[in-house]
């Protein structure tokens, strides 16, 4: 039986498409296409219609083989008859779907394919033109009750009762950027309808990044979105030199966001100027390189100035920066390619910022 990872992996070959290549086009990591392509994961239906468009092929083809083996006659069934009803009745099973699983269903919202696309539906929809978004106000119009109450294991939890969404969020949150974000994700799960649970956590102590849920990553692309919206900062990002000060400047004083989010969306952009980690010691916890010329290096390395904090660490928050050789950040990096290397440390926090960019002569 050829199965849908094979499916995908059939028609990216025949198209010419490298695995990174569609993962660059439809917002995932190299690893997560791999991982698709060889059946430890499964993609949502929205990523799949990405896959689909990239691909240039119908949805129904990528589906198509895996349920030819199918033992479940009821998956066999709902999908064999789905394509021969008219628009309206298709719209009447969705509507019934949505009834039996008790989950609100905006049938207002257009039909769209990615967690991105809906983010940005929202910010026009409400005429977003100013940061820092007001992911309350925004709460408050879709007809969510967000109340604060203690939570044993989640920062905040969304409840997608038909007739009135909730949001509890826990008081113990001290991080009001965290917070808004939290917000953020759990309204990516509230309109997006084919994240059809009930229930919608986000945890206390775990990274977005941690996660390997397909829902639980498209909340978060539609929450990067929503708080930083793409046709608003780009703008911005186009005038600036990057730099750990700049970033720190802005997602403080302009966005009211983590610096790490803004970062991760400069390198969305702009990803081919620098290169934005952070690091625990050695070890790497975020790594925002898209587009940039050299393949990073695993871990930090000793002659880099991250490095420098491990063996000298500052008493209080301090940013070293300097020329170093490219080699110490890079795999395969031609000879002589020097890096300018920015990195903060607050020991407060334990966390070494690090901003690369390559030393023109």
């Amino acid at each position: 039986m050829m199965t849908i990872g094979k499916r995908i992996a059939e028609k990216r070959k025949a198209k010419k498409a490298t695995q990174a290549a569609l993962a660059d086009a439809v917002g995932v990591t190299t690893a997560f296409i791999s991982q698709i392509e060889g059946g430890s994961r499964k993609p949502s239906y929205g990523l799949m219609l990405k896959i689909a468009h990239e691909l240039e092929v119908s949805i129904e083809s990528l589906f198509s083989e895996e349920l030819k083996g199918t033992e479940d006659p009821l998956d066999k069934l709902v999908f064999s008859i789905v394509p021969f009803l008219d628009a309206e009745k298709k719209r009447k099973v969705i509507d019934y779907i949505f009834l039996i699983s008790g989950t609100k269903y905006y049938k207002d919202l257009p039909l769209l394919t990615s967690p991105i696309e809906y983010a940005q539906f929202i910010i026009q929809n409400h005429k977003i033109k100013d940061i820092p978004v007001d992911v309350f106000q925004i709460a408050e119009k879709l007809g969510v009750n967000v109340v604060r109450a203690e939570l044993e294991d989640s920062e905040g939890i969304l409840y997608k009762n038909p007739e009135t969404p909730l949001i509890i969020l826990s008081p113990d949150c001290n991080h009001p950027e965290r917070e808004k974000f939290t917000v953020a994700i759990l309204l990516g799960h509230l309109v997006m309808p084919w994240h059809l649970r009930h229930t919608f956590k986000r945890y206390k102590h775990k990274r977005s990044l941690d996660h390997e849920d397909q829902l639980e990553i498209e909340a978060r692309q539609f929450a990067g979105e929503l708080t930083l919206p793409g046709q608003i900062v780009k703008k911005d990002f186009k005038k600036i030199t990057p730099s750990i000060e700049i970033f720190e400047e802005f997602a403080k004083g302009k966005y009211n966001c983590s610096m790490t989010a803004l970062a991760h969306k400069y390198s969305e952009y702009y990803g081919s100027k620098a290169v934005y980690i952070t690091s625990d010691k050695a070890a790497f916890t975020r790594v925002y390189e898209k587009g940039f010329p050299y393949k990073l290096v695993d871990s930090v390395k000793e002659g880099s100035l991250a490095y420098s904090f491990i063996v000298d660490p500052p008493i209080s928050k301090e940013i070293r920066s300097g020329i170093v050789d490219g080699s110490i950040w890079f795999k395969e990096t031609p000879t002589g390619i020097k890096v300018i290397e920015e990195s903060m440390l607050d020991p407060k926090f334990g966390v070494t910022v690090t901003l690369l960019q390559v030393a023109h002569a």
